[in-house]
């Protein structure tokens, strides 16, 4: 049995829960006196005795994303996605659902793409901007999603960003002077790609403008260079709308024609550069905060006249202070805050990336006027929480058996806020959220990331609060969350915080109440999907949201369900019994269910070890298998199912055990995919993460001594493998990453291999590709996932089309051909918007 301590349990919940209230209850539904224990609420000691289940651990994740986009040295990858951009604008347009050629640069629009969603699950968000005067209208942005629009507050969002040359938007900014007028910064500037490893798609492409409210954008040309690839902040003047300020990688930058030029008014060296920017409400000058540095020295810097001739002078830089936030106190704006996380540079430092401090200034933010209200060394231990998980270091006190756990995010999780009618009210965000009714001095807690079924559960990684512009603290109290799993909102932020020593143990200790408002707010991050024969189910494995499931003859509002939670992998289906599913987890880890209500973990027989050094789990992948391990079942008997890591896996009897089916590929690589002749059970072909592609003829006899006979096409990642179902011997291989060819094919089910990436403005740009698929009736009819969206070809490869048919120029991971009720359908996964398809005829 594969065995996780308490703490990882603890935390895979933080993806597989629903950690917001359900639709339709409002902020009102819960128990009224809150007492513990008077309501059947799930405690934290129950979740561990009920999910078994390993956590989830972004630092994996993002190690794996960028396994798959390696380039070579030197390569500068934001030019190569920025040269592919303006090659999918010259090459053909091909619509899928209207199966006809539209021709280069067509302006035929064929919305023949049905978007799946899921529309409420969400995924990370960053941005958050409301119309001042009909608040109803929000705009929201997620950080591979793009930008979605609300007109009715929230009840339901639309995708008015997909033709942005780069969907990675971190800030959002709107024109108080006319709200019609806003503007979208691109890459994720925190140092994910340092402490992560995440891959280069998170970096931006500039900013990004529009003037009619969303209905069309514009990127802004002055900001097509290397200063803005990773705009953190954006603030539009609230004295002058031609002013515009940025905070990058590079420093704060501003523009005094509405950005079509820049000029840096402030340059640092600080590492990660400048990441938040705070304007005092101040109609007769701009008045600003910027705060520059993670993990490493930061400074906070002020300009009480940044849009004139005033000078930008640093004001707070503690020894030891990384990231930090700052917020100005709208109805006392001398009264400034700012939230900062701890460098602790020594090894394996308990603090790094915890609470240093909450500073004050009651004297506009002037130097030497800043005291620290609580710091991470304060004796009362919950707010020293403050930018940690609070419940992992609090086990002991909670009575749960296991040891307290400090879990630190101060670099990535950090965010403060001013109740806008009280300078004494102040809210932080880390991985959950706080509130003081002091000034800062005392804590209370404000959500529980853990607490799937209560009003108190909010998704945990908070990263922006909003308060609504009508917000009076009287009759108008609502504050919106943006996090790592999208929007949610709170109608009452007044409401009574969990005080004490035992704050984080129960979440009836709150009155807080958060609703989810990921309504059609699709920017799910998936990375495979699979489709049943005809009966309309779909599973997906996302990103830190589990495996999800929707039946689509009853889909209402694309609301997916739950299946599993962790990091949700590959995922199988018995064609004869849609109850029975396989899914996969982080590392390799099978789980069988006989319905969608019982799993139990399918690993028996499996010697290799199914996870990483325990001193590894933030940022190591597994050792044995990789991070998104590959599984397929063999359709002409669904009980052999194969499983990759450094070495093939074999069951033949639904995961009852397993056995060792290959000896370990060569130069430590792992399976990245594998693929099944149809109609033929003994070939079986598995590509790997360094570009070997083995293959047997003896799959279903072999064994651990077994050596496979390989060919290596190119270095690289092999990304996907795919038979063609009308000519078995034909088989595709793709490659993700960057530099070489990227689409290969075999006529001779694999022992050798021709490159089939096309010519000229034909040819498949030189981005990674996903996934690929053959047409089931048409051998010529090719379909490729890539990070830029859906290529397609009809002529087996000799060149390639843009599927032009509404479709997002989105990292699309998995595509796969299906059936539903007598019609075919291509389907298509994306990481960061969501799931798709088209008919096919």
């Amino acid at each position: 049995m594969h065995k996780f301590s308490t703490a990882a349990v603890i935390l895979l919940l933080a993806a597989s829960a629903d950690h917001t209230a359900g639709p339709g209850r409002s902020d009102s539904g819960r128990p009224t006196d809150g007492v513990s224990g008077d309501a059947p609420r799930p405690l934290v000691e129950e979740v561990v005795r009920k999910l078994e289940r390993p956590p989830t651990f972004p630092g994996q994740a993002d190690a794996y994303y960028r396994s798959k986009r390696r380039a070579p040295r030197g390569t500068d990858t934001v030019e190569l996605y920025r040269l592919a951009a303006e090659r999918l604008g010259r090459m053909p347009r091909h619509s899928t659902g209207r199966r006809k050629a539209l021709g280069a640069a067509a302006t035929e629009v064929a919305a023949a793409w049905d978007f799946l969603g899921p529309g409420n699950v969400g995924g990370r968000s960053r941005a958050l901007v409301i119309h001042p005067k009909r608040p109803k209208f929000m705009y929201a942005a997620g950080v591979s999603g793009g930008v979605w629009k609300t007109r009715n507050g929230g009840r339901r969002w639309e995708p008015i960003g997909d033709e942005l040359v780069n969907l990675a938007v971190n800030a959002l900014a709107m024109d108080p002077a006319d709200p019609s007028v806003i503007y979208a910064g691109t890459g994720e500037g925190y140092f994910r790609e340092v402490v992560r490893g995440t891959a280069l798609p998170l970096r931006g492409a500039g900013i990004f403008k529009t003037e009619d409210a969303g209905d069309s954008w514009r990127r802004l040309g002055s900001t097509r260079n290397a200063n803005f690839q990773w705009v953190n902040d954006l603030v539009v003047s609230g004295r002058d709308p031609e002013t515009l300020y940025a905070a990058t990688r590079t420093g704060v930058w501003r523009s005094l024609d509405a950005g079509a030029r820049w000029s840096r008014v402030l340059k640092t060296s600080a590492r990660g550069g400048c990441l938040d920017l705070e304007a005092r409400p101040d109609p007769s000058r701009d008045f600003l905060f910027a705060s520059c540095g993670t993990l490493g020295q930061a400074t906070v810097y002020r300009n009480p006249d940044a849009g004139g001739d005033g000078d930008w002078t640093a004001v707070l830089s503690e020894p030891g202070m990384g990231r930090t936030s700052v917020a100005v106190a709208p109805s006392r704006p001398e009264t400034v805050y700012a939230l900062a996380a701890h460098n602790d540079a020594t090894p394996n430092g308990a603090r790094d990336q915890a609470l240093q401090a909450v500073y004050r200034s009651d004297a506009g933010g002037a130097p030497g006027s800043w005291e620290a209200r609580v710091s991470g060394t304060d004796p009362d231990k919950l707010p020293t929480m403050l930018l940690s998980n609070p419940v992992l270091n609090f086990f002991e006190e909670c009575g749960f058996n296991a040891s307290n756990e400090m879990f630190n995010m101060g670099w990535y999780v950090n965010t403060i806020a001013v109740d806008p009618v009280d300078p004494e009210r102040v809210w932080a965000g880390g991985v959950d959220l706080f509130r003081s009714d002091d000034g800062g001095s005392t804590w209370g807690l404000a959500s529980y990331w853990w607490a799937g079924g209560n009003d108190s559960g909010l998704h945990a990684d908070q990263h922006r609060l909003v308060f609504h512009p009508k917000y009076n603290g009287r009759n108008k109290k609502r504050l919106f969350a943006l996090n790592d799993g999208g929007i949610a909102r709170t109608n009452n932020a007044r409401a009574r915080v969990a005080t004490g020593p035992r704050a984080p143990c129960d979440p009836l200790l709150s009155r807080m109440s958060w609703r989810s408002l990921n309504n059609n707010y699709g920017v799910t991050q998936f990375y495979h999907g699979t489709v049943h024969v005809d009966s309309g189910l779909v599973l997906g494995g996302t990103q830190d949201n589990g495996t999800k499931n929707i039946f689509l003859q009853n889909r209402s509002g694309g609301s997916w369900g739950d299946v599993f939670g962790g990091d949700g992998g590959y995922s199988a289906v018995d064609p004869r019994d849609r109850r029975t599913i396989y899914v996969t987890i982080q590392g390799g880890v099978v789980f069988k269910g006989s319905g969608f209500g019982t799993f139990q973990e399918a690993t028996s027989g499996i010697t290799d070890s199914l996870e990483a050094d325990a001193a590894d789990h933030v940022t190591a992948t597994p050792r044995n298998f990789l991070f998104i391990a590959p599984l397929v079942m063999d359709l002409e008997a669904p009980d052999r199912l194969w499983l990759g890591g450094t070495r093939m896996w074999r069951t033949d009897n639904g995961a009852g055990s397993w056995a060792p089916a290959s000896a370990r590929a060569a130069g430590g690589a792992k399976f990245s995919t594998i693929a099944i002749q149809p109609g033929n059970s003994d070939l079986v072909v598995a590509g790997t993460d360094l570009g070997d592609i083995y293959r047997t003829a003896g799959a279903t006899s072999a064994g651990e001594s077994t050596v496979w006979s390989s060919t290596r096409p190119r270095a690289g990642f092999v990304s996907s493998l795919a038979f063609d179902p009308s000519a078995p011997d034909t088989l595709y291989a793709t490659y993700a990453g960057f530099g070489g060819a990227h689409v290969w094919r075999s006529d001779d089910a694999g022992a050798s291999w021709t490159s089939i990436d096309g010519r000229g403005d034909a040819a498949v740009p030189n981005v990674p590709v996903h996934s690929i698929v053959v047409h089931p009736g048409d051998s010529d009819r090719l379909y490729l996932g890539t990070d830029l969206g859906v290529l397609t070809s009809s002529d087996g490869g000799d060149s390639w089309a843009v599927e032009d048919t509404g479709f997002p120029s989105v990292v699309t991971e998995w595509l796969t051909i299906a059936g539903d009720r007598g019609e075919r359908f291509l389907y298509a996964f994306t990481h960061g918007r969501g799931a798709w398809r088209v008919p096919l005829g």
